[in-house]
């Protein structure tokens, strides 16, 4: 639910806090044509310790080494819809609980030895194994997950119940049978590099140690032998290490976060030698309503109180953040735009619920005034946004006291029992867009993920309806009533997307903006880049 190690107020203004240098990446050295080559180099906050599919866990930089080593069934494009990748091609029964993959011919690991069914089925196994030392999320998506292996190139998984995610959850990264077996789940994690970092993905990773990473083209790659001769990866052990490694010109290109020191800023905003380019994170801010606790019960009242956020307002000229809609993120295949009211239309919206300003302003209804307060954590800037939230409301006569905890006592004292009136918090996504597990009613019980209590019969039977279907336009069809009904009943009010901001080099071809539905997309399609033309 809440984005870890992130403050929240992630769309303050540019050159305040949009942008700290969380990874900085390719630095072009030397000059090439358009056709390729190329030698780059990344800098990143942070240090290695399981740069594998299975272990990455919240490592950026473990993700970021395996996205670019390791490869899977299916690859996942910029806006999250699952495209073939070391599977060819794929069937589905129709009741959507057997899915048949046929590999690539010809496969094959970084060492030459040959990829097939079998590394498929021994990494389901390792998830699958009680020793497994991974993320227990990643474990329940492969739970009771029947393989079957008619032959070296073909792989049946049969799942306990239709899921729509599934090619989804199939992009997970193989790892080498011939190389991990028999070390035993337990152990797997403590596996040697030289053993655990062998993929089949575009890049070889050829030297890791302390302070950097260097790949080199994977040149069988099925997709086509990446264009840059060399990419190195440099850690830093903090954002003022990289920072002076961007302005000594080490590194060249940045995805940067939230809280950049101006040098930094005046470092990279200002050379003509970069671009930049605005990604959608795939996470949002969001207010809160406490649909199960008077008088936030009325519906009516709740779509006076959505009315009475200007989401624009709240987002300063110059920063890369979007303006809030509903769960789904832009730039993800199942976006839909929400119609929203007003905060023109907040006072009609306040009447009709039975709650009128009076003689000083402020609204009641049978004699009492409407106070609400408005819990966050104490991050300074999600503090900042929690006030400015509370001033639009005040313009339209609510009272709201502001309140801030420490994340720990937020979650134990106020989240968990559900023990407030306004909350505002930060929701990460996944790469599969659907929103069952924020709003649906079997989640509101201590321990789910429905914060705000909502309860809609129509709005949870669309949302299990849409992870059941296996077809793209019925599903995203439902996710567009879904959002209607969101609107309509006004349980929460989705504050803001985030975006970062991705500095390249301007000559930098073959780059495709996505959504980040983590730091490691940034590197969709990296196989393709080369130097061209300034862009």
């Amino acid at each position: 639910m809440e984005r870890s190690r992130r403050s929240r107020l992630l769309y303050i203004p540019l050159l305040v806090g949009g942008l700290v240098m969380l990874t900085a990446g390719w630095f072009f050295l030397g000059s090439r044509a358009a056709s390729g080559g190329g030698s780059y180099v990344e800098g990143i906050v942070g240090r290695p310790q399981h740069p594998t599919p299975l272990f990455q866990r919240d490592n950026a930089v473990d993700g970021d080494l395996a996205s670019l080593v390791f490869s899977g069934l299916t690859r996942i494009d910029t806006d999250g819809t699952p495209h073939p990748d070391l599977a060819e091609r794929w069937e589905v029964t129709p009741d959507g609980l057997t899915y048949t993959f046929h590999l690539r011919a010809n496969l094959a690991w970084h060492d030459g030895a040959a990829l097939t069914s079998q590394d498929a089925a021994f990494t389901v196994a390792s998830v699958q194994a009680p020793g497994f030392q991974g993320s227990s999320t990643l474990a329940s998506r492969w739970a009771n997950v029947l393989v079957i292996l008619p032959d070296e190139h073909t792989i049946v998984y049969r799942l306990p119940q239709p899921s729509a995610s599934f090619l989804t959850v199939a992009s997970l990264g193989l790892v080498p049978r011939h190389l991990l077996d028999g070390i035993g789940a337990a152990q797997l994690i403590n596996a040697p590099t030289s053993r655990s970092t062998v993929g089949s993905g575009p890049f070889r990773l050829i030297t890791l140690d302390e302070s950097h990473a260097v790949l080199e083209p994977n040149s069988t790659f099925y997709l086509g032998a990446p264009r840059l001769d060399r990419i190195e990866i440099r850690f830093y052990v903090d954002a003022a290490a990289l920072a002076r490694a961007i302005n000594t010109r080490q590194v060249s290109a940045a995805l940067l976060d939230e809280t950049p020191s101006e040098d930094v800023l005046r470092a990279v905003l200002h050379r003509d030698d970069l671009h930049s380019t605005p990604l959608v994170e795939g996470a949002y801010d969001i207010l809160y309503l406490n649909n199960q606790r008077d008088p936030l019960t009325d519906t009516g009242l709740r779509r006076a109180l959505t009315a009475s956020i200007d989401r624009a307002a709240l987002i300063p000229s110059d920063s890369p953040a979007l303006p809030g809609d509903g769960p789904i993120v832009p730039g993800s295949w199942a976006y839909t735009q929400g119609n929203w009211s007003t905060p023109a239309q907040a006072q009609g919206l306040f009447a009709a619920a039975g709650w009128r300003r009076n003689a000083s302003g402020p609204l009641e209804r049978d004699g009492k005034r409407l106070t609400l307060e408005l819990l966050t954590n104490d991050a300074p800037r999600r503090a900042a946004l929690a006030n400015a939230i509370a001033a639009q409301l005040r313009t339209q006569g609510v009272e709201v006291t502001v309140r801030t905890l420490s994340t720990s006592e937020l979650l134990r004292d106020r989240i968990n029992p559900r023990n407030y009136d306004l909350l505002l918090f930060g929701w990460q996504t996944d790469i599969d867009p659907d929103p069952y597990g924020g709003w649906h009613t079997s989640q509101i019980a201590a321990g789910g993920r429905n914060v705000s209590g909502f309860h809609d019969d129509t709005a949870d039977k669309l949302l299990q309806d849409a992870r059941r279907t296996l077809d793209t336009n019925e599903r995203r069809g439902l996710y567009k009533q879904f959002l209607t009904r969101f609107v309509d009943l006004a349980p929460s009010v989705v504050i803001a997307y985030p975006r970062r901001i991705y500095v390249q080099p301007s000559t930098l071809q073959g780059v495709t903006p996505t959504v980040l539905f983590d730091a490691a997309s940034r590197f969709h399609g990296a196989y393709r880049w080369a130097f061209g033309r300034p862009r």
